[in-house]
């Protein structure tokens, strides 16, 4: 299946774009850059993981991700909470333009990422409210202001609610890929809605039951709520995690040593704290390979000109040194690095992990 940028249908919400954000001092925005982005590969590596990679001609993810909240989240409360092999990395590219980087000793995923900057922004500012966005994301620059516009609505909602707010996107299409947001429509007044139930990557059969329902949304993985909520909801649903990251700040116990999860098992799936906001932008998972190029070359950043295909349809190609002739092929991925070239079919993208899987058991690691 070909992949497609994720345009949103139309949903009502009623967003006061004049409202001003309460005490927007105490408004933080901490951007999740720790993964390396394995199914990216060859073009992500180790060293230059898939959120420090351009999209369009110059900026990265994370820029972008940094680019979206900036006239909401004032530059000195931005953050970029990463592993310590990625943070120098993160320095040179944005370190003049966010206030701090949180830095992780190693990956533990997103739950103690998530716990850790919560405990740092607290203790400096018992009033924060924080807003966890990924990196990772493609969100077309056109859309920057109707996502400004929700994003307002989620924190002025989490400011005056002791409330986890979630963003949900509307499902376009029977996606196995992502996780699903089941909703209450049916309480009175303006959404953020409660939510019922998550529910796991679905079968082929039950995500195409899931978007003819009113109720689904996808989990984008964007949420909002005041650093004492979150902390408070990991010290009752995930208390050993908790009491890692305190182990850990106090000095008692290394990183490694904290149990490893991700923030919806550990707190999301468990709270009766969270709502969510059902959202209007378009939004594209940058999950493989395949819709990587296929992004870049709706942007301008692929160079077609070295390419020249005869009786080939639908190929992506980002070789950026060398003069490209295909004959008779159809739905190719090919990249090309300094030391690897992968040529894929465009739909079996997804099993570049199996490579990455392969280098690893023989020690490879200079191809990482």
């Amino acid at each position: 299946m070909k992949s497609k940028l994720i345009v949103l249908g139309a949903l009502t919400l009623a967003v006061n774009t004049a409202q001003a954000i309460h005490n927007a001092q105490h408004v933080y925005c901490v951007i999740l850059a720790g993964g390396v982005g394995e199914r990216l590969w060859p073009l992500s590596r180790q060293s230059k993981p898939k959120q420090l990679l351009a999209v369009g001609q110059t900026e990265t993810l994370l820029e972008q991700s940094i680019d979206r909240v900036r006239s909401i989240v004032p530059q000195k409360n931005i953050r970029v909470c990463t592993t310590q092999q990625h943070t120098q990395g993160v320095a040179d590219l944005v370190g003049d333009s966010i206030g701090n980087i949180i830095i992780e000793p190693g990956s533990r995923n997103t739950g103690p990422a998530i716990l850790l900057s919560c405990c740092e922004i607290y203790e400096k500012d018992p009033q924060a409210v924080i807003v966890f966005l990924p990196a990772d994301p493609f969100i077309p620059t056109k859309d920057t202001h109707i996502f400004s516009q929700f994003l307002e609505h989620a924190i002025d909602f989490v400011t005056h609610n002791d409330r986890i707010a979630l963003f949900g996107a509307k499902p376009t299409y029977a996606a196995t890929g992502y996780g699903y947001i089941e909703f209450d429509d049916m309480v009175q007044g303006q959404s953020p809605f409660p939510v019922k139930k998550f529910h796991e990557k679905p079968s082929l059969a039950r995500a195409q039951e899931y978007i003819q329902s009113k109720t689904m949304l996808w989990n984008i993985g964007m949420f909002c709520a005041k650093a004492s909520v979150f902390i408070d909801e990991f010290k009752q649903l995930a208390s050993e995690m908790y009491d890692g990251v305190v182990s850990y700040r106090a000095g008692s116990t290394s990183y490694d040593a904290i149990k490893s999860d991700s923030i919806d098992y550990a707190v999301m799936e468990k709270s009766s704290r969270v709502s969510v906001l059902p959202v209007d932008f378009s939004w594209c998972d940058v999950g493989n390979i395949e819709i990587f190029l296929s992004i870049k070359n709706v942007c301008g950043g692929l160079n077609v000109s070295n390419v020249f295909e005869t009786e080939s349809h639908n190929n992506l190609v980002d070789v950026p040194n060398k003069l490209v002739a295909l004959i008779g092929v159809d739905d190719l991925c090919i990249v090309e690095t300094d030391h690897v070239l992968l040529i894929t079919k465009r739909d079996e993208a997804e099993k570049v992990r199996a490579i990455v899987k392969q280098l690893k058991q023989k020690e490879l690691t200079e191809y990482l």
